[in-house]
């Protein structure tokens, strides 16, 4: 059964006919980006006599954040055409004077936050890079989850919010609206910003899918230092893949693009030690000036791609270790949630062995009271 675009280029390839599709979705491959903001959990529980119910109830919100509290940007195609939107006659546009922004009625609010933060980062982005502007630029802000899915090909995954494609001065974003998570649009927004800007500047020249999305973190601002427990627990474990499997694509799976993500913003910041670069903007620039990858990272680093990646590895061991899983503020929830389950624990039983103690001592009150002697009454 050949379900989606991705079931259709499996089956197109069985049989032989690659070349339209599939080159259709790696041209996709190669330009789209995705990001998706931390989604912290915060709450606070009040002290009150333990239960079962209570210990339960903070078992279970230990395990969730666990689940949930890790970020997964995920490699994925986008748009493979610019949509049509005029045609359907269900978008409103936002103009600005180098940005248009196409949305529905219900999110003309959040349009207008789109422009302002163009207008805000814009300029200073486009100067990092060596441009003058950005300009031209449309952005589309998708009202639903299948709204979404269609515009970037159905190749997003469900918590990812934003779209670029450099060559077509588009970016698409999703609805605040229909994302269940506090979303940072500011450094989603740049994030894609930063994609756009750094295409514009490479004019085709090939990256690695790491120097890219490192790239674009980078220029966002989006690194945070809680950000390091899974790289941490990854490369404290052994299971750390090699930064060149990270060149052309990045795995699916929530935890696994995480750690992706994080080993491509560690990659761009050793690449900025290395050559001595005080911007993000200055690699790209070179990288576009000299057009060949590696070319560049020889000149500015003096190592070859496998040299560096060797290096990174050294890097990695370096400054993530058991120790840096400490700034992961999960594990300060999950020490104090076990801690409090701990203390509710040996608080319930110390209650009931109260209680047993009680009733021990009422049974032998009981046993010890004189008992009233039986009167015949008779003969009286």
């Amino acid at each position: 059964m050949i379900t989606g675009p991705r079931g259709l280029a499996r089956f197109l390839s069985a049989v032989g006919c690659r070349a339209p599709v599939l080159m259709l979705i790696d041209r996709a491959r190669s330009e789209a980006a995705f990001v998706h903001p931390i989604a912290p959990l915060g709450g606070r529980v009040s002290s009150t006599v333990p239960s079962r119910c209570f210990v339960l109830t903070l078992t279970l919100c230990a395990v969730s954040v666990v689940a949930s509290s890790s970020v997964a940007p995920a490699l994925t195609p986008c748009a493979l055409a610019q949509p049509s939107v005029e045609a359907t006659g269900r978008w409103s546009t936002l103009e600005g004077d180098e940005i248009a922004v196409l949305h529905h009625p219900d999110d003309e609010q959040y349009a207008r936050r789109v422009r302002s933060i163009y207008e805000a980062r814009a300029s200073s982005i486009a100067s990092s890079m060596g441009l003058r502007t950005l300009s031209p630029l449309r952005v589309l802000i998708a009202s639903s989850d299948e709204e979404f899915s269609e515009l970037s090909y159905y190749g997003a995954p469900d918590w990812g919010v934003g779209c670029a494609l450099p060559d077509r001065g588009l970016v698409i974003l999703k609805s605040p609206r229909i994302v269940s998570y506090p979303l940072q649009m500011e450094a989603v927004f740049e994030h894609e910003l930063a994609h756009i800007a750094a295409g514009r500047v490479l004019r085709g020249v090939a990256v690695p899918r790491w120097f890219d999305e490192g790239l674009a973190q980078a220029v966002a601002g989006e690194w945070r230092m809680s950000q390091s427990g899974a790289l941490a627990g990854a490369a404290a474990s052994g299971r750390l893949p090699p930064l060149s499997s990270l060149d052309g694509s990045f795995p699916e799976g929530r935890e696994a693009a995480a750690v992706a993500y994080t080993m491509s913003f560690q990659a761009v910041r050793l690449m900025l030690e290395l050559s001595g670069a005080s911007e993000p903007g200055e690699l790209v620039r070179a990288v576009g000036a000299e057009g060949d990858f590696d070319a560049a990272l020889l000149t500015m680093t003096g190592l070859a791609r496998n040299e560096f990646d060797s290096e990174y590895a050294r890097f990695i061991a370096r400054r993530f270790t058991w120790g840096t899983l400490l700034h992961d503020t999960r594990w300060f929830f999950l020490a104090g949630a076990a801690l409090l389950v701990a203390g509710a624990v040996v608080r319930l039983r110390r209650a009931r062995a109260r209680m047993e103690a009680w009733d021990d001592e009422e049974k032998r009150i009981g046993d010890r009271r004189p008992r009233a002697k039986h009167v015949d009454t008779r003969w009286s």
